[in-house]
């Protein structure tokens, strides 16, 4: 996809939406993503559909893949909220 294209296709996407395919990217289900963002479950359940719909895609995975194919979500990104928080230990 163009630079031009994929700016393009990328409008429009807010943090909670980012957010959310982060957290199931991760593995959150969806009453995980809920609590974690301070949101209904339905509120998480309404965006995923959303996202799904502005992307025609028909699950959450093809999503997600389309989000890390565009760049909107990173591994590194993913990554990090699994770790945020957690002391690494390395012997």
């Amino acid at each position: 996809m163009a630079h031009k294209e994929r700016n393009k296709s990328l409008r429009g996407f807010t943090r909670n939406d980012r957010e959310i395919l982060k957290l199931v990217a991760d593995g959150y289900m969806d009453d995980q993503v809920a609590d974690e963002l301070s949101m209904s479950e339905r509120t998480v359940k309404e965006i995923q559909v959303n996202l799904m719909r502005k992307w025609n895609a028909h699950t959450i995975s093809s999503a997600i893949d389309y989000a890390l194919g565009s760049g909107l979500i990173t591994i590194y990104e993913i990554l990090e909220s699994r770790f945020q928080g957690r002391k690494i230990e390395v012997n």
